[in-house]
């Protein structure tokens, strides 16, 4: 077994700045339908944006490629389950990189302006 981690910070005006000018182009690019459903229902548009984008890179770190070698944002899926807790859905290229998954977890957390995010994936050797 083997323990795969990665962790990320985010300032959300990093974020707020890129979709102040790109839009809804940028949500589509960086998320799947279903992410961009929860980010619209949620108080804290940008906030979840932000939290959302970050678990990705967090999750792309943990892989070990980050986003590099065929590995694409909308491989990785953060979604949250109706108690608010948030969870990975591998796709595509991401899911063959991590073919042994155990178990996986993410903890995401924000303060003023910012974002952290911790990843874990627990695999087969």
């Amino acid at each position: 077994m083997r323990i795969l981690q990665g962790i990320d910070l985010l300032k959300i005006k990093r974020v707020q700045k890129i979709h102040s000018r790109f839009g809804d182009k940028f949500l589509s690019r960086i998320f799947s339908t279903k992410e961009i459903k929860q980010i619209h229902e949620k108080k804290k548009y940008l906030s979840k944006i932000a939290s959302k984008f970050s678990a990705k890179e967090a999750a792309s770190k943990a892989i070990g490629t980050g986003f590099s070698e065929g590995l694409r944002f909308k491989d990785i899926e953060i979604l949250n389950q109706k108690n608010g807790k948030p969870i990975i859905l591998l796709h595509g290229m991401a899911k063959q990189k991590i073919n042994d998954l155990i178990s996986s977890s993410v903890s995401i957390s924000d303060e003023k302006d910012l974002v952290v995010t911790i990843v874990t994936f627990i695999v087969k050797n």
